[in-house]
């Protein structure tokens, strides 16, 4: 019988050999994650992410902030700011219109001090990861993270789950449904979302499984 011998030989060996795709998701310490994953446009800033701001022009000035728990800012001389929630170029439009206030050479239509921000250091959020995968429990993920990045980094999913029903949950609903063999399969990954602090990964059992005997 070609199943049980697969259970009772290979498949304990090395599931990885025997089950297509699982082994895509063991490559989380040879993926520099913390570097190379681009800032998606609608990330949101939180408290623990670090703000660069430059001012360049008539008036110069570099400094740098890390958004507090409440969600704010505080400038020596414009004052609290309240960041929560805003993408990176909101954030821009709104600093620059309270910045504006205190340099005048900010303001439209011709100024001659000109407002850039970008991101420093970042924080991780807290990602939950349940059903049948490798690593259950809470793990901090990088913030720019989707399904596919925060799988590797918390060390994928047994071999007992599917690659086809894997469930984003938030605020108790599930908000995505990803089918991992038709990213890998046909390139099809269109909407990634991005992952929020306390979302949770839910990972069901696996409800079939084709065997292939290549001899």
């Amino acid at each position: 019988n070609l199943m049980k011998y697969y259970e009772e030989n290979d498949i304990q060996k090395d599931p990885s050999k025997i089950f297509f795709g699982y082994d895509y998701f063991t490559r989380r310490d040879t993926i520099p994650f913390w570097e190379n994953l681009p800032a998606p446009k609608d990330y949101q800033l939180g408290p623990g992410d670090e703000l660069i701001l430059s001012l360049w022009g008539e008036t110069q000035i570099r400094q740098k902030y890390t958004i507090s728990r409440e969600g704010t800012i505080y400038d020596d001389k414009v004052g609290l700011l309240n960041i929560m929630g805003r993408s990176i170029e909101e954030a821009k439009e709104y600093l620059s219109v309270e910045f504006s206030r205190v340099y005048s050479t900010l303001k439209n239509p011709n100024p001659t001090t000109y407002i850039n921000l970008s991101l420093g250091n970042l924080r991780s959020i807290n990602v939950a990861f349940v059903g049948n995968v490798k690593y259950p429990g809470l793990h901090p993920v990088h913030p720019f993270s989707d399904l596919i990045t925060a799988l590797i980094q918390a060390g994928g999913v047994d071999t007992t789950g599917t690659l086809r029903n894997i469930q984003l949950k938030r605020n108790e609903k599930v908000i995505k449904v990803f089918d991992f063999y038709s990213y890998i399969l046909k390139g099809k990954y269109l909407n990634k979302t991005q992952l929020r602090n306390n979302d949770i990964i839910f990972v069901p059992f696996r409800e079939s499984t084709i065997y292939v005997d290549s001899s």
